[in-house]
């Protein structure tokens, strides 16, 4: 953990030397979609797809590479069904895995040699450290109703990922994305592995 908080620091200092000369162009990022989980089996089996918001701030250090400092938030609804599949008269409310990503990633364009290009594919990674809740989980049944505060749990752990992408710039100044990544959050024993679909608007400031 101490060597990915170390790498994040770095990334983070040298984003902001760079920011100070005169010739880098910020890049604000909004966005969201879709996450699939993947592993371990208990999360891909008994939770659904789920969705995810967010956005970041990119410096771009030179015409191929850009360093993005990102906060998503993620949740995944649990599949109750799968439960209580034959069984009657019992609800199961919430239990829903939340993951809120806060990191930098490395973004590498594939065309950095064709400036005017409006499609500019990319290549991504990231590391940064990964926050999993749980909500309340409330079973309901015979006209009785329990809640298990899991709320209050909470962890927050390393992560790491990577995938691919494109930016469409339809002016200068603004363009929309999108990207598929993996997503890993290093937790004890089996990681937590899941999917994202994103896509979203960029706006470009600066000269």
């Amino acid at each position: 953990m101490k060597r990915v908080l170390i790498a994040v620091a770095a990334l983070l200092a040298l984003s902001t030397m760079v920011t100070a000369q005169s010739q880098v162009k910020p890049v604000v990022y909004l966005g969201g979609g879709l996450g699939m989980p993947l592993s371990p089996s208990a999360f891909s089996d008994y939770w659904k797809m789920g969705y995810g918001f967010g956005g970041g701030v990119g410096i771009q250090i030179n015409p191929s590479i850009e360093l993005i400092g990102k906060v998503f938030y993620n949740t995944f609804p649990f599949d109750a069904d799968k439960i209580l599949e034959g069984t009657t008269g019992i609800t199961i409310d919430g239990f829903d895995l939340k993951f809120l990503e806060f990191g930098v990633d490395f973004k590498y364009l594939l065309m950095a040699n064709q400036p005017e290009a409006k499609f500019k594919p990319f290549m991504i990674v990231g590391v940064g450290m990964t926050n999993i809740k749980i909500s309340d989980l409330t079973i309901s049944g015979g006209g009785e109703s329990y809640t298990f505060p899991l709320g209050e749990i909470s962890e927050t752990k390393p992560s790491l990922g990577g995938g691919a992408g494109f930016d469409y710039m339809f002016s200068p100044k603004a363009g929309i994305w999108m990207d598929v990544r993996v997503h890993v959050v290093m937790t004890e024993g089996d990681s937590f592995t899941y999917l994202p679909v994103r896509a979203g608007v960029k706006f470009l400031f600066g000269q």
